[in-house]
């Protein structure tokens, strides 16, 4: 991994940190409706503004359903842009009814695999793109669907398939499904962990979201409290929450 640091683009955080390192391994923990994967897609159009494209997986949600939730913020990724592999649940079913020769039903690392990784390669072997980021959303639904000794050798395989990239590459994970003992194992394998949580104010009664900034190299642990606003998320606050 390269030490060359590049900020992130969110005013606050990046005066706080450096930069997050090429070819990092960003893993993002989230409870529901903290806004762990806004903040990944918002990095993502960040950096497409710069020219970085992406490659994308999603096994549980349809590319439909998550360009909608882009355009809520006025975000537009091109196709170009952003090479979308929708391996959703419904996906699977439609694509398994006209392939005779992929079984789409079988083992979720196995399918991420099969494409995932192939398009990985063709971006790496393309000199007009010299630097890409990608994301597999989510882990939880790989672990769901397949043991945790297949995930890890998947997550193996992505580290060494990554190098060289020169980009950022996003694993999320719902925080909570299961339980600190994977989460430690993902976040030791990961170069970056940032965790999203909910929290009850007990004087208004209102949930409120945090930022944590959990594992960085050279930078102390450190939370933000966050908002959601018509340009995505932002933090509110630099002091630390005790």
């Amino acid at each position: 991994m390269s030490r060359e640091l590049i900020p992130i683009g969110v005013p606050v955080i990046d005066e706080y940190i450096t930069g997050i390192p090429r070819d990092a391994l960003i893993l993002i923990i989230g409870d529901p409706g903290s806004g762990f994967i806004t903040f990944m897609h918002q990095l993502l159009v960040i950096r497409a503004k710069t020219g970085i494209p992406a490659v994308y997986t999603s096994l549980d949600r349809p590319e439909s359903e998550i360009r909608h939730d882009l355009a809520t913020f006025g975000w537009k990724l091109d196709k170009l842009t952003w090479q979308f592999t929708d391996l959703s649940p419904s996906a699977r079913q439609k694509q398994s009814k006209t392939s005779k020769t992929l079984q789409w039903e079988g083992d979720a690392v196995n399918i991420v695999s099969h494409n995932f990784f192939r398009k990985i390669v063709e971006f790496k072997d393309d000199r007009a793109i010299p630097a890409f980021d990608s994301v597999v959303n989510t882990i939880t639904y790989m672990l769901i669907q397949s043991s945790l000794k297949s995930v890890l050798r998947f997550l193996n395989e992505y580290s060494t398939i990554i190098k060289g990239s020169n980009g950022w590459h996003f694993l999320t994970m719902v925080r909570g499904v299961h339980g600190n003992d994977v989460e430690n194992i993902f976040s030791h394998y990961s170069d970056v962990v940032l965790e999203f949580a909910m929290t009850l104010n007990t004087e208004t009664r209102l949930y409120e979201r945090v930022l944590g900034i959990k594992k960085l190299l050279g930078v102390d642990s450190r939370v933000f409290s966050i908002e959601f606003d018509k340009r995505g998320i932002r933090p509110i606050t630099t002091s630390k929450i005790q």
